[in-house]
């Protein structure tokens, strides 16, 4: 996987992050699988298509992802994964993949990014795609955050 490809998205996340008032963002483990395999509870993806072709998912717990709609909503709580905190969590995926995009023209690289999708519910495990993805985990103090990047050139 070329970093050219990559760092924009992992950039992109900690500066989208950062704007919704997240705080103590690392990175934390970096892992390779075959395909791209969903296991959180709640996960947004966005499909990418141009230059490069693949998808982005933002996976989380049900905890992280009612804290990050919290925060998107300027603090409003958030007791459940209602439809309006499930459209912020959207949002929030497409927002970051937007800007990848956008890094990613600063490159020459030119790609267009999908809406997002949305899946929800405990226990769920699903193959998205058949091409290795990159699996980076980020550490906030709303909880961890896994991006899935799976991009064929």
């Amino acid at each position: 996987m070329n970093a050219k490809f990559i760092n924009p998205f992992l950039v992109a996340v900690d500066s989208i992050l950062k704007q919704f008032g997240v705080a103590d963002i690392r990175r934390g483990a970096v892992a390779v699988k075959d395909e791209m395999v969903i296991e959180q509870d709640v996960t947004t993806f966005v499909g990418i298509v141009g230059d490069l072709r693949g998808n982005v998912a933002y996976c989380f717990s049900t905890e992280t992802a009612k804290k990050l709609a919290s925060a998107m909503m300027m603090g409003m709580p958030v007791p459940e994964l209602d439809e309006m905190s499930r459209s912020a969590i959207a949002e929030l995926a497409n927002v970051i993949t937007g800007h990848a995009a956008s890094n990613l023209a600063e490159e020459q690289v030119k790609v267009d990014i999908t809406p997002p999708s949305m899946i929800v519910g405990e226990e769920i495990f699903m193959v998205l795609s058949s091409v290795r993805t990159l699996i980076v985990t980020f550490e906030t103090a709303l909880g961890p955050v896994e991006v899935h990047i799976c991009l064929e050139v």
